[in-house]
């Protein structure tokens, strides 16, 4: 054993109980306020720490942790890692869950998808009403969805959309082939590919070059008619013009999982635009994430004491 251990989590003291139940002998720390941080960062030195933004927890609040010279290795839950940006390679070894939640936010999308392939939402709608009235609906087989971002996430979608039939492009920067995937093309093909898409599903990092991606021109670009899905990270979507091109009918519908400002406003016009779906940043919430979260953190943190590779290494 080394130095200790630090979690900062809204269910810290939990998780730092089962890492210890896990892992005997450890020192684990707990920490679930953010005023609480600088002073236990100072206070026992951590080598490691395993930390989870939530909304009590911002991405603001994690920038103690990067600045705490103790620290060796950061460990981040979810797939993300914007909120730490800046943090030194030289200096600190930082490691993410990318891919671990991966299947069960494919899920989501495909329900998503059938259910505003299939009209359920505005079924829903008439069910409010009272209203007796059939709509027909093509089937998704045979028609293309476009996967934008075909890394783990992305790949799994693909794997299922293919299952159901569909035709799958896949967008990946490294053009590595995925399963379920037909075509796999370069990121710069993405106009010409949304022009071909009935459907379309973001899977991309936020960074500068993905920020606002989905403007009006952008989006005027997909093919009329076609569905919109987007559980990657809210600042792709210019909101504005997403909710233009639902009012127009321009797309079929939408569903968004995530925001540039969430919790989403209560005035915001998105909660009442036509046939979109909203969740709250909770397309890949399975029940038991936070157990599965730590699991992939102690079994890094074993390879760390052993010297071993660790899993999910992110490199920039």
């Amino acid at each position: 054993m080394s130095g200790p251990v630090l979690i900062y989590a809204d269910n810290a003291e939990a998780l730092a109980g089962s890492l210890r139940a896990r892992r005997p002998g450890e020192t684990v720390h707990a920490v679930d306020r953010a005023e609480a941080l600088p002073a236990a960062l100072a206070a026992h030195r951590p080598e490691a720490v395993f930390a989870i933004k939530s909304m009590a927890l911002g991405p603001e609040t994690h920038r103690p942790i990067l600045d705490c010279g103790s620290v060796c290795w950061l460990h981040v839950g979810g797939s993300g890692y914007e909120h730490v940006a800046g943090w030194d390679p030289g200096r600190i070894t930082l490691t993410n869950c990318a891919g671990l939640l991966a299947p069960f936010l494919a899920e989501t999308v495909i329900g998503a998808l059938v259910a505003l392939n299939c009209g359920l939402i505005r079924y829903h709608a008439q069910q409010g009403e009272r209203l007796w009235q059939p709509h027909p609906f093509r089937p998704l087989a045979g028609q293309t969805l476009l996967v934008v971002g075909a890394g783990s996430i992305g790949g799994e979608v693909a794997k299922r959309a293919s299952g159901l039939g569909m035709r799958v492009i896949g967008l990946r920067r490294s053009g590595t082939p995925v399963a379920g995937v037909d075509e796999m093309r370069p990121p710069e093909a993405l106009a010409a590919s949304l022009a071909e898409a009935d459907a379309v599903s973001l899977h991309l990092r936020l960074t500068p070059d993905t920020e606002g991606l989905f403007d009006a021109a952008m989006i005027g670009a997909i093919k009329p008619g076609a569905i919109f899905i987007n559980t990657a990270r809210g600042g792709h979507v210019v909101a504005g013009d997403l909710l233009a091109a639902l009012e127009s009918g321009h797309l079929r519908g939408a569903y968004l999982d995530v925001f540039e400002t969430e919790p989403l406003p209560p005035a915001s016009p998105l909660w009442s635009a036509p046939n979109l779906l909203i969740s709250p940043h909770a397309a890949d919430g399975v029940a038991d994430w936070e157990a599965r979260f730590a699991a992939l953190f102690a079994e890094n943190l074993a390879h760390w004491r052993a010297g071993r590779a660790l899993r999910n290494v992110v490199t920039g």
